[in-house]
């Protein structure tokens, strides 16, 4: 099986990892052609890129799946797989969620948590979709947690409550993840965040009790204790954040509906005021 990992900082080298040996692995960054003259298609794409390079992203997904091949964002965030879509149809677009902490260091050596656990959704089209079900088996055998979903999009804003809760939270004040739980104002803050989560996604047909929202980053804080968010790693490199994609996107979603969320329209503006 060819799989083309499209973006390759830290979770793309979690792929890989999970990858190797196992598969015809094609790596697609900024700096190499998507495909040679007369080299093969993939058979499943996977886009691991921060969100602002999403449609980037999708282009070269367009260039290098095959006609019945998939592509997949895991992507923190919401709006993803709406872009891949637009760029390779609706049978090959699938969407899901990693849960690893990762981060390369200076040398560009991977550091993670574990082989990374996923939930992913399977595209529309029937045969795209068993290319999926190949790419579960792989990452199976190299060690990764994956559960194939048949709606996955409880399974993304799930991930776009705990992302919200703890990414802008620990950013902004500096903590790794576990400092959240020893300091009483700034959980209540990440409370509040992922229960404004929990009232947008309810409201878009993603039923999900608030109790069970503060749950969720609260039992993923203590699991990934010493974890530093990506997005403070974003914060402290001086890089582009994904804060638009998660609060942003959780407040412009509430407009839509309805649903009023200031505090994550507050961690748009904090964060968007420190980093680039």
């Amino acid at each position: 099986m060819r799989v083309a990992i499209v973006g390759y900082g830290a979770i793309g080298h979690v792929i890989e990892r999970a990858l190797d040996g196992r598969a015809d692995v094609l790596i697609v960054d900024r700096t190499k052609a998507p495909l040679r003259d007369g080299e093969p298609p993939a058979d499943v794409a996977v886009i691991c890129v921060k969100t602002h390079g999403t449609t980037w992203a999708a282009e070269m997904a367009q260039h290098v799946v095959a006609r019945e091949g998939a592509a997949i964002t895991i992507q923190n965030g919401l709006g993803n797989w709406e872009v891949l879509r637009d760029a390779v149809g609706e049978r090959r677009a699938a969407v899901g969620v990693i849960y690893v902490g990762a981060r390369l260091d200076e040398r560009g050596e991977l550091h993670a948590t574990g082989a990374g656990r996923a939930e992913l959704g399977r595209p529309s089209g029937t045969e795209n979709a068993k290319r999926i079900d190949e790419l579960v088996a792989l990452l199976r055998d190299g060690g990764m947690t994956v559960d194939v979903v048949d709606d996955p999009w409880l399974a993304v804003w799930r991930k776009v409550v705990t992302n919200a809760a703890v990414n802008p939270t620990t950013a902004l004040l500096g903590y790794v993840n576990a400092d959240l739980l020893g300091d009483r104002a700034a959980g209540r803050i990440a409370d509040g965040l992922a229960r404004e989560v929990a009232r947008v996604a309810s409201a878009h047909g993603v039923a999900i009790a608030e109790d069970d929202a503060v749950k969720w980053w609260r039992d993923m804080a203590q699991l990934t204790g010493a974890n530093r968010s990506s997005m403070l790693q974003d914060v402290e490199a001086k890089r582009p954040t994904e804060v638009d994609a998660i609060c942003g996107a959780v407040y412009r979603e509430g407009q839509r509906a309805g649903v009023a969320a200031p505090l994550n329209q507050s961690m748009m503006i904090l964060i968007a005021a420190i980093a680039p």
